[in-house]
């Protein structure tokens, strides 16, 4: 499935959009009976920053998004 995404620059923090396709993994599992998908992302080419012109992705490296916990400010 062809998606785009949004994918920020580890070099400079800018953020950039990246055509990719969606492949859904699976990992082995010790128990037969549960079947478990990871959805990852394969770019369709090589993707250069837009600010920084580094290489943010290329095609022979999938792309695995991470939710990452939000930080609270309270005390």
């Amino acid at each position: 499935m062809k998606t785009m995404l949004k994918i920020k620059c580890k070099f400079c923090g800018a953020w950039n959009r990246i055509e990719v396709e969606k492949v859904l993994f699976e990992p082995e599992s010790h128990e037969p009976k549960v079947k478990v998908f990871v959805p990852m992302y394969l770019p369709y080419k090589v993707e250069i920053c837009k600010k920084c012109k580094n290489v943010i992705a290329e095609p022979k490296e999938l792309i695995r998004i991470l939710k990452t916990p939000i930080k609270s400010s309270r005390l």
